[in-house]
């Protein structure tokens, strides 16, 4: 499609906070693993690809160490943070090891926290896409062994965060009662409680000042009681704003079913699952088991989270649990650049891929080969349709003229990780679904001789790249 007159743009802008995953800054932390005594030194890598050639530094702010990187167009660089611990332990930790991605052109991050049969990998949210309010979708461990837990972090300096856990903390904080503290840039405090952290709101108490949150659990078995096939959960959470109405969810590959986890959030909500409709309270969380596809409607905004079965408990050969905060149905994007890495035991690799088949299907390409033919039709479900994909480890691209979904994931000998690959609304549907309304105004901003096509949202600049045939290729927030 071509973006000619740019006035004509205002119709297929993106309300609300950026819905994207592409970004000039992003901001990640990780959270407590195992115990250090066991199974060797943790390592942590970005992933970070993107469409156009840029450069950037990956940045600990308060040290100032940094590391450099380039990245051509339509690849993805592999960044690797020098043998440390990049995590506080225990509950109420207070750390400064949040890491900061700038570049200057957009790009995706996805961050990885690997250790033999303990991985986890996020992707991660542009500063552009995050918020000021969270309610944490977690996972406790069914043992009861190991807790719950969150992490968020500050992206700003004197940055007052409230806290209102949903349970007992480990620290005896009580349940429903807010505590207040004040985090740097870069800093980050950890919660942790062997309740379920489910339902825990995580606000700053100025706007003006977003947050990072993460979530998962140090280490979980999951619908299993047998030891030793557990796994560290750990995925970034998403702001209320990018909740949503309508999910679709595809199991993992090969292992007899997921469990799915779906959160209501302030208002009480009305779910259907595949079939069957649940009524939640406001903050309640339902655990279903999946084991075909199906999409999940519901009334008013949920979260929705993805784990597979511990491996002593579940049909697939191999694969601890993983954890994969969904995006809701209007969150895609036409083409997602990513690496399936191989960690110390994740050698199968997989794609789950959710398309329209009006053009969504038959034009798709994986690494340049079409893959068409490898879609089957989501039952009750008209004109949606999805493929699951055993692929090889290294760099992929995904592309399609139609936007579409995918999450990736590796599986191994009691480990796992698993991401989603990212979105980019504006490629959708550049509408809230399934109410079609706009957020937020939008002014454009016409330029003199030479000019660069852009607008600007509630007073921030928005730079645009666009390729010689006209194509939007992506925005860039400044």
């Amino acid at each position: 499609m071509r973006y000619l007159p740019i006035l004509l743009l205002s119709a297929w802008l993106l309300p609300a906070r950026a819905q994207t995953t592409y970004g000039t800054e992003h901001w990640l932390t990780f959270m407590e693993n195992l115990n250090l005594q066991f199974n060797g030194p943790p390592s942590f890598h970005m992933v970070i690809s993107s469409e156009v050639g840029t450069d950037g530094t990956v940045t600990i702010p308060a040290t100032g160490f940094s590391i450099p990187f380039s990245v051509e167009a339509g690849t993805d660089e592999e960044v690797s943070l020098p043998t440390n611990i990049y995590y506080g332990s225990g509950d109420e930790a207070l750390f400064n090891f949040g890491v900061r991605v700038n570049s200057d052109l957009p790009v995706r991050v996805y961050a990885y926290h690997e250790r033999p049969y303990f991985s986890g990998a996020t992707l991660v949210l542009p500063l552009s896409a995050l918020g000021t309010d969270h309610l944490v979708l977690a996972r406790p461990d069914d043992s009861s062994a190991s807790p719950s837990e969150l992490v968020v972090m500050a992206t700003q300096e004197n940055t007052m965060v409230e806290i209102t856990p949903s349970v007992l903390t480990v620290s005896f904080r009580p349940p429903n009662v807010p505590f207040n503290v004040t985090l740097n840039a870069g800093q980050s405090l950890q919660l942790q409680a062997f309740g379920d952290l489910s339902g825990t709101r995580v606000r700053a108490l100025d706007d003006s000042k977003p947050l990072a949150v993460f979530a998962g659990a140090r280490q979980a078995l999951v619908n299993c009681d047998q030891g030793g096939a557990d796994d560290h959960l750990y995925e970034q959470v998403y702001p209320l704003e990018l909740w949503g109405r309508d999910y679709f969810v595809v199991p993992f590959k090969n292992r007899g079913g997921d469990e799915v986890r779906i959160m209501s959030g302030a208002l009480p909500a009305q779910v259907t699952v595949g079939q069957t409709t649940y009524d939640l309270e406001a903050g309640e969380v339902l655990a279903v088991n999946v084991t075909t596809p199906l999409r999940i409607l519901s009334n008013s905004p949920i979260a929705v989270g993805q784990f597979n079965d511990s491996q002593s408990c579940n049909n697939g050969a191999y694969g601890d649990p993983n954890y994969i905060f969904l995006p809701a149905t209007p969150l895609r994007d036409e083409r997602f650049l990513w690496n399936a890495r191989e960690g110390f035991s994740t050698n199968e690799q997989y794609v789950n891929i959710v398309a329209q088949q009006n053009g969504g299907v038959a034009g798709m390409l994986l690494d340049g080969s079409d893959i068409s033919t490898q879609f089957q039709p989501i039952i009750g479900q008209s004109n949606w349709f999805y493929a699951q994909l055993s692929i090889p480890s290294g760099s992929h691209e995904l592309v399609c003229d139609k936007p579409f979904q995918a999450v990736s994931y590796g599986m191994g000998f009691y480990d796992s990780y698993g991401l989603a690959l990212g979105f980019d609304a504006a490629t959708a549907t550049g509408l809230n679904e399934p109410d079609r309304s706009y957020d937020r105004s939008i002014t454009l901003v016409p330029r003199g001789t030479g000019w660069t096509p852009g607008w600007a949202m509630d007073g921030t600049e928005v730079l645009h790249v666009i390729d010689m045939g006209g194509r939007l290729v992506r925005g860039v927030g400044t």
